[in-house]
Order: structure tokens, then sequence, then C-alpha cells
């Protein structure tokens, strides 16, 4: 018989089989986020989709696919909105091998830099600051972020793909189901807890902060949760002088990574 496909994969759903595709393909969108991919791992394009503006531009990709038999394809503006399920493409859709994130236990266990910083999100889900603090994260070099999730089934959504801007490509992304165990290991490893909550009465410029370290960034809705607090060795918060005393989740990260940065790359007086 000609026919290679098995019974089963003729009487599989269409729900089993929109699974397996997108535990085996993923979409990235926005010019940072594809070429960033593209150069960090090639060998995982599996077929791109531009605009006619970006074409030109692709020349390198296109000739790669060409080379391997990859399918490539220019597509107007409203096919490319639809590939995408959205409008901020920037004219290019790359769907490759997914990253599927390892479980945050292979962090903890793994060997950690003296002054090595790690960042973990307590119940953020919005895609939209997972991202941007991706991109944060790679600006400043830390070692891991440990999202929300159970192993290998969550996944960085496409969407915090775009905002990281190519920040997927340089930090590792681990996933933890119970994060208040997750920071119990770390501090058995001696790394130093530092929670984020606007409701602290320490200030984040007020803090003796050790390293390893790990910042804790809560839900902005609902701050940290009490289990995780009390995993903290410190809960800070970052010090406004005007009548708003709130911040997006994202940019209070930024500061305070920027800090703790700063701090690691001091030298010590002697």
């Amino acid at each position: 018989m000609n026919d290679r496909t098995t019974p089963f994969e003729k009487t599989r759903p269409d729900k089993v089989r929109k699974q397996y595709k997108k535990q085996e393909e993923f979409t990235l969108y926005g010019w940072n986020s594809c070429m960033s991919a593209f150069k960090a791992r090639p060998e995982s394009l599996l077929r791109i989709f531009f605009s006619r503006a970006r074409s030109s531009e692709l020349k390198d990709v296109k000739a790669y696919c060409s080379e391997r038999k990859l399918p490539f394809r220019q597509l107007d503006q409203e096919s490319l909105n639809k590939v995408a399920a959205g409008v901020h493409h920037e004219g290019v859709i790359m769907v490759v091998k997914p990253l599927l994130p390892e479980s945050a236990h292979r962090l903890i266990r793994g060997k950690m830099p003296d002054k090595g910083l790690v960042v973990a999100l307590d119940s953020i889900d919005n895609p939209h600051n997972q991202g941007a603090i991706l991109r944060t994260c790679a600006f400043f070099g830390v070692e891991g972020l440990i999202i929300p999730g159970a192993g290998k089934a969550s996944v960085i959504p496409s969407s915090a793909a775009r905002m990281a801007e190519g920040g997927l490509e340089e930090v590792p992304v681990f996933t933890s189901s119970d994060l208040p165990s997750a920071l119990r290991d770390c501090r058995e490893q001696g790394w130093f807890v530092i929670g984020a909550d606007s409701s602290a009465k320490e200030t984040l410029f007020d803090a003796d902060i050790k390293f390893p370290a790990v910042v804790v960034m809560g839900n902005e809705q609902t701050g940290l949760s009490a289990r995780v607090k009390q995993k903290c060795d410190k809960v800070v918060r970052v010090p406004g002088k005007g009548s708003l005393q709130s911040l997006n989740v994202s940019v209070a990260a930024g500061i305070i990574l920027a800090e703790i940065d700063r701090r690691r790359k001091t030298r010590k007086k002697r």
C-alpha cells in the first residue's frame, strides 16, 4: 500500500492533532525575535513567511531554506496577520521547533556563578509582562527565568517571545508548578531570595542583598502570595515620590535588576 497513514492517524481527533503540532512547532513573529532565533539555532527553522518589503533583507534566510528544501513564501499583509494571529509581526513570521522549558529543579541543581542572578515570576501569566521581563533579563545577563507551569507542558507564548525581542534565545526558561518549594530549594543551595512587593516596609536601595540571588516578582493585582513571601530572605519595594505608588511589573523588574546588577559589579573597597 502506498498510503503510509496508520489507522490511528486517520481517526485521531483534530484536538489531539493540534496538541501534537503545538508540541512540535512554535510560531515566532517580529523581526528581532525571528532573526535572533535564526542566528542562534538555524536548524530549528521549519518554514518562513514574509512581506514583500522584507524579502531582500531575508536573502540569507531564503538561501538557507532553498539549500534545505524548507518552505518559504511571500504573503500579503492580511495573510501575514492571519498566520501571526495579530498585526505586530513586522513583516516576518518563522515557524520553528520550540524551545521547551525544563523544570526549575534542573536550574537549582546546576552550578550557579558566585554572583549569579535568577528571576522568578509568581502568578505572572500576562504574555506582554513575561516578554518584557524576559527582555530585561537578557539585557542584564540573568542566568535563568522561572515561570509558572508544569515542566514541558508550559511554553512562553508567541506574543511574549515577540515582546522579548530575542531574549528567548538568550535566557534559559524554566518552569515550576510549586514556586514556594522551588524557592525553598534555592535557599538550601545558599541562594538569597528577594521578593518584590509594593507593600514591603524596606526599600530596594536600603536592603542588604547577597549573591547568588533570586528576584521574585509578584502579580500586579495580588502581589506576592503569602507562601512565596514566607520563602523570601527579604521583601522590598521600589520607592517613589509621586502620588501614584504603583509600577507595571515589568518596569519594576527593570529597576530592581538594574540596582542588583550594579551591586554585583561593584567591587568591595579594601
